[in-house]
């Protein structure tokens, strides 16, 4: 089964031949910038990676939207003489529109093998960073998918804001008739900021991770796992055997470190 999850750049400014490539180890899903190794083909690095393969996939189209609302009422009777009524209510909205634009996908013809995981994992830089978590092995990345954009696209952002307010009162009148006087207010504001830019050709407009990691407790299934694969102590000991898997949200939430990861 092809791996499916895809992580967004912060900008549309790297290009296929920039900083993000396939091979690349980093310390955190989120900082696709920030390298701990680079292993394959023309790195210094002496680890061989599967060789890539490209495949085209034209007019894609994306849209991504988020919405947020809340509301407050208040209703109040004093006596049975006069009620009055209050409520206010505010949201916010961001979306996001990327036009159609042809992609090509580059990945890895084959999966990693156990030799290759356990290269990788003990390079002095990786290894650092397994071994720096508070209550565990950390995890590292490694790029093993760059989804290419290779004709221009437009963005457009949309950022929205609402805010409402409306009071009612109502009661006895100062005189001796048997009416009621009463009196409603509302107050409503709106905002709405819309920003559009094409992009240059040939960017980087998504990338696809793996996680190497050490085996968690309980059971798992269906996971990269190998006797061969494994972290090595500084006195050549054998410590714990590696998995590797997509980086996959469930993967990602699951990880005791991630939320004090900076």
């Amino acid at each position: 089964m092809m791996p499916n999850t895809w992580f967004l750049l912060p900008d549309f400014t790297f290009t296929v031949d920039g900083p993000l490539r396939l091979g690349m180890v980093i310390p955190h899903w989120s900082k696709p910038t920030t390298v701990l190794a680079t292993v394959g083909c023309g790195t210094a690095s002496d680890i061989e990676l599967p060789p890539q393969i490209t495949i085209v996939e034209p007019n894609h189209a994306h849209s991504r939207s988020q919405s947020r609302s809340g509301g407050l009422s208040m209703w109040a009777t004093f006596e049975g003489l006069a009620s009055t009524s209050a409520g206010s209510d505010s949201g916010k909205n961001n979306n996001i529109n990327y036009s159609e634009a042809n992609h090509d996908i580059i990945s890895f013809r084959d999966p990693l093998t156990p030799e290759m995981v356990a290269a990788i994992a003990n390079l002095p830089a990786v290894r650092a960073q397994i071994d720096s978590g508070m209550f565990g092995k950390r995890p590292v990345y490694i790029v093993s998918g760059l989804r290419i954009a290779t004709s221009s696209f437009t963005v457009t952002k949309e950022r929205g804001s609402n805010f409402s307010m409306e009071a009612e009162a109502s009661g006895p009148p100062a005189g001796t008739l048997p009416v009621e006087i009463g009196g409603k207010l509302r107050h409503e504001r709106q905002k709405t900021v819309t920003d559009t830019y094409d992009t240059a050709p040939g960017i980087v407009f998504a990338y696809r991770l793996h996680a190497i990691r050490t085996r968690r407790a309980g059971l798992e299934t269906e996971l990269f796992s190998h006797k061969s694969a494994f972290l090595t102590g500084a006195g050549g000991e054998t410590q714990e055997p590696l998995i590797l898997v997509e980086a996959t949200q469930d993967e990602i939430d699951e990880d005791i470190e991630e939320e004090r990861l900076d």
